[in-house]
């Protein structure tokens, strides 16, 4: 399967999101591309098949260290 280089047109809406930072939105949009996009759907899949991802640690960091608030 060939590599994403771009985001998902889907993940637009994310941009407006004020409660996240830059890094932030750009480490969820990087998540969504990758779970509409992979075919693995591991944090190390995505990180592989989409460009645009930095790296598998930040993303995974993203996922599991941010304090998210269900409200």
């Amino acid at each position: 399967m060939l590599p994403l280089t771009s985001f998902l047109s889907c993940t637009a809406p994310i941009g407006e999101l004020e409660r996240f930072s830059t890094r932030q939105k750009y480490h969820a949009k990087t998540y969504i591309t990758g779970l509409v996009a992979a075919s693995n759907k591991t944090v190390d899949g995505i990180s592989r098949h989409v460009l645009p991802a930095k790296n598998e640690r930040a993303l995974n960091n993203f996922l599991t260290e941010h304090d998210w608030n269900e409200d």
